[in-house]
């Protein structure tokens, strides 16, 4: 019966330290998902901004049409440049992960190197934007008065 008693005492014991390093595995997964999907969202929500700041300089209505069109080509060319940043940045996380999937303080120092160079990326595009801008011609600030017009 003793015999009986502790073996049923160490199966449970086995049994409950196999639950625990299950859990242990299943919490350190789970917090990788949640590691790698908060880095997701970081990267959507600035590119919404980015997005949004795009939207709303939106086209100059003082510009001519050749201007206009340059600064529609800039922003797509920052646009495209700004999803090959996120897909490189995927890449390079994704790969930290595999070489270092445990070192949560080298993941996360990584974030916010990520963060920081979306950052620097979005003022160099304003950067180049302001500078486009002032390479254009100045309009007027008032339309030119049409011919045969009284003055």
């Amino acid at each position: 019966m003793r015999a009986q008693t502790a073996i049923r005492l160490r199966l449970l014991l086995c049994a409950t330290c196999a639950a625990a390093a299950l859990h242990g595995v299943t919490a350190r997964a789970t917090d990788r998902v949640i590691q790698h999907r908060q880095f997701q969202l970081e990267q959507q929500q600035d590119a919404l901004n980015f997005q949004l700041q795009q939207s709303i300089r939106g086209r100059a209505s003082q510009l001519a049409p050749e201007d206009a069109r340059r600064l529609d080509t800039l922003q797509l060319q920052q646009r495209l440049e700004y999803q090959q940043l996120e897909q490189q940045q995927l890449q390079r996380e994704l790969s930290l992960r595999r070489q270092a999937p445990h070192d949560t303080p080298r993941l996360e120092a990584q974030r916010d190197r990520f963060a920081q160079e979306r950052q620097l990326e979005l003022q160099r595009f304003e950067l180049d934007r302001q500078r486009l801008l002032q390479s254009m011609p100045r309009q007027p600030l008032q339309p030119p008065l049409d011919a045969g017009r009284l003055r």
